[in-house]
C-alpha cells in the first residue's frame, strides 16, 4: 500500500510508505532553505515522489496531521476523522484543521484524483513515528511539545500492543510551551529554533531556589476544572520565578548575564523533572503491558539531557525515539498509523538506517574509492571536512551524512567551528560520533544511542577536549557498520591512526539554515565557509 503523510504546519513534511513500509520523507525546509517552513510545496511533493519514483496516481490514501479534539470528551473518540477529496469541494473546516492556504493549494493541486484523506491526531501522530520503527510489540508512549495554547494540544500517553496504538490519557503537560516561551524571554532567540541552544547554556549555570517548587508551579498547574491557556501559565511562572523583562538577543560571540545562565539552568532543571515524574507515572500505570518498553516523541524530546534522565529514573529498561521527533516527524507517524492501526498492515522490521536516512540519494557511484586512511590524516592535522553522502537524514540532527567532521583532540576547535564555520554560539557543544565498540571505553553509556539523542558524561575529556560541554558531558551518537558503512570507515580510519575511536560532529549548514539536502547547497556552502574540504560521494574537493 502507498500512503503519503502530511505535516502542513511548522517543519512542514511529507512522508511516504510504499509497498507497505517507510520509505522516504523530506521536510519543506530542506527545499526551501528556510529553517522550520511551514507546510508544503510543489517543489517538495514531486521531490518526495520522484524519490519514491511513483505518481500522485500510485498513492492510494494521505495521512494529515492534524491538531483537534472533541473537548471535554475523551480524546480516544477523536483520533481520526475521515474525507474524501475527490474533485468536489472540500469542506471549509478541513482547510482550516490542516493549516490555511497551503493545504487549499495542496487540495486544488490533487482535485481531480479521488483518494481517501484522513485526519490523525497530532499527538497520536508523534509517537506512531516512533512506536512503529521501533523493535517492541508493546510499549507505553507519550508525546510532549510545546503545539498549542490548550493542555489538551500540548501532551498524549497512548499503548502500543501489536498492529494497535490506542489512547491512554492526556496529561496535559505544559512544560515544553513554558521552555518555549521562556527562551525568547530570556533573550535567547525564538524557542522554535532556539530551545536548545537554552539546553546548551543551562550547563554554564545554578539553578535558583524556585526551581525545587517545580512540582507545584510545573506539574501540578493542570487540572480538569481549570485550564489555564499556555500564556496564562507562562506569565504565572515568568512574573513568579523571573519578574522582570530580560529580552535582549545575545551576540553569538557572548555568553549572556549570569542572571539569564541561572535561569536557564533553573527552567532545564524543571523541566527534567516534569517528564521524570510524569514518564514515572506512566510506567506504574503500565507496568503489566509495557514490557520496560518506552516511546517518546515530539519537540520536547529533542532535549537529550531530559532523555538521559527519564532512561536513568522512571523504570523503563527501552527508550525508543525517531529522529524527527518535531512536527516533520508527525507526516511519517500519521502514515504509518494509517498503514497499521487504521489498515490493519502487519509491522515490519526496520534497522537504524531504514529510517534514519530518509531522502533522495544523490550519489551515482557504484564503488566506493574514497581514501579513507587520508582524510584520517587530513583531520588529525586540523582539517574540517565537509561530509556528503547518500540518503539525507530526517530530522535536525546530522547523523553522519549531512555532517561537518573535526578532530575532537583540541579544545581550539570548538572556536573554530562555531564562530567561523557555523557562526552560532561560543558556548554551543557538539557531539562527538564514536564507534559502537568502543562507546563504554569512553563514555558513561551501556546502550545504543545512534539517533544524537541522549546526553552523558565523557570519561576522558582531557583526550577529546572538543567535544566536551562546560560540564564534561556529550551528546552521543554510537555508530556501526551495519548503520553507515562509509561513515563508520572513515571513524575505523581515524581510530587506527590516532588511538581515538570518534569524530567531532555537527550539522552541514551554517547558522539559521537547515541541513543541506543537495550536492548544489553543500557546494555553496563550502564557497562561503572556512571548511577546508569537501567531499561528495567519492569526490574530494579542496580549496
Amino acid at each position: 500500500m502507498n500512503i503519503l503523510g502530511i505535516n502542513f504546519g511548522h517543519d512542514g513534511a511529507l512522508a511516504i510508505i510504499k509497498d507497505g513500509k517507510l520509505f522516504k520523507a523530506i521536510s519543506r525546509e530542506r527545499i526551501t532553505r528556510i529553517k522550520k517552513a511551514r507546510g508544503i510545496c510543489k517543489e517538495s511533493l514531486e521531490y518526495i515522489l520522484r524519490a519514491a519514483s511513483l505518481r500522485l496516481e500510485d498513492i492510494q490514501a494521505i495521512a494529515f496531521s492534524s491538531y483537534f479534539i472533541n473537548y471535554p470528551n475523551d480524546l480516544s473518540n477523536s483520533v481520526i476523522k475521515l474525507y474524501e477529496l475527490n474533485g468536489q469541494p472540500v469542506n471549509r473546516d478541513l482547510i482550516h484543521i490542516l493549516g490555511g492556504q497551503t493545504a487549499a493549494e495542496f487540495i486544488a493541486e490533487i482535485s481531480g484524483i479521488k483518494i481517501r484523506a484522513f485526519l490523525i491526531q497530532h499527538h497520536i501522530a508523534h509517537i506512531a513515528s516512533a512506536y512503529y520503527t521501533s523493535p517492541f510489540n508493546r510499549a507505553a508512549g507519550l508525546s510532549v511539545d510545546a503545539s498549542g495554547v490548550h493542555p489538551e494540544y500540548c501532551s498524549l500517553t497512548a499503548i502500543g500492543e501489536g498492529n494497535r496504538l490506542d489512547y491512554f490519557y492526556c496529561p496535559g503537560i505544559m512544560a515544553g510551551n513554558v521552555y518555549s516561551v521562556f527562551t525568547e524571554r530570556l533573550g535567547i532567540g525564538p524557542g522554535l529554533t532556539k530551545a536548545g541552544t537554552l539546553m546548551a547554556l543551562a550547563a554554564f549555570g545554578q539553578k535558583y531556589g524556585y526551581a525545587e517548587d517545580w512540582e507545584e508551579d510545573f506539574a501540578s498547574w493542570y487540572t480538569r476544572e481549570f485550564q489555564p491557556s499556555d500564556r496564562v501559565h507562562t506569565n504565572y511562572l515568568w512574573n513568579k520565578w523571573v519578574g522582570r523583562g530580560l529580552s535582549f538577543v545575545y551576540p553569538h560571540t557572548e555568553i549572556p548575564i549570569e542572571e539569564v545562565v541561572n535561569h536557564s539552568a533553573s527552567l532545564q532543571y524543571a523541566f527534567e523533572r516534569c517528564l521524570v515524574k510524569e514518564t514515572t507515572k506512566l510506567f506504574n500505570d503500565t507496568k503489566n503491558i509495557n514490557d520496560g518498553n518506552l516511546i517518546l516523541s515530539g519537540g520536547s524530546f529533542l532535549n537529550s539531557d531530559a532523555n538521559m534522565k527519564i532512561y536513568e529514573e522512571s523504570g523503563f529498561k527501552n527508550i525508543h525515539l525517531f529522529p524527527a521527533c518535531g512536527d516533520d516527524g508527525t507526516a511519517a507517524g500519521a502514515a504509518l498509523y494509517l498503514l497499521h492501526h487504521i489498515c490493519g498492515f502487519q509491522r515490519v522490521d526496520y534497522s537504524p538506517k531504514d529510517f534514519m536516512y530518509l531522502g533522495h540519494d544523490y550519489n551515482n557511484e557504484t564503488e566506493d574509492t574514497i581514501d579513507y586512511d587520508q582524510l584520517a590524516k587530513d583531520l588529525d592535522n586540523g582539517a574540517i571536512i565537509g561530509w556528503f553522502q547518500g540518503q539525507s537524514e530526517f530530522g535536525p540532527r546530522a547523523l553522519g551524512n549531512r555532517s561537518f567532521l573535526a578532530s575532537p583532540k583540541t579544545v581550539e576547535m570548538k572556536d573554530r567551528i562555531n564562530l567561523n564555520i557555523k557562526h552560532r554560539e561560543r558556548y554551543r557543544p557538539f557531539a562527538p560520533a564514536v564507534l559502537s565498540s568502543e562507546k563504554s571505553e569512553w563514555f558513561d553509556l551501556d546502550f545504543e544511542s545512534k539517533l544524537m539523542l541522549f546526553i552523558t558524561q565523557v570519561k576522558k575529556p582531557e583526550l577529546v577536549p572538543a567535544i566536551c560541554h562546560v560540564d564534561n558531558s556529550a551528546r552521543v551518537q554510537t555508530v556501526e557498520k551495519s548503520d553507515n558503512k562509509k561513515f563508520f570507515n572513515l571513524l575505523t580510519a581515524f581510530h587506527k591512526l590516532t588511538g581515538i575511536p570518534m569524530l567531532l560532529n555537527t550539522s552541514l549548514n551554517d547558522n539559521g539554515e537547515p541541513l543541506v539536502e543537495s550536492p548544489d547547497d553543500a557546494k555553496r556552502l563550502f564557497e562561503r565557509t572556512e571548511m577546508e574540504m569537501l567531499v561528495i560521494g567519492n569526490e574530494v574537493i579542496r580549496k
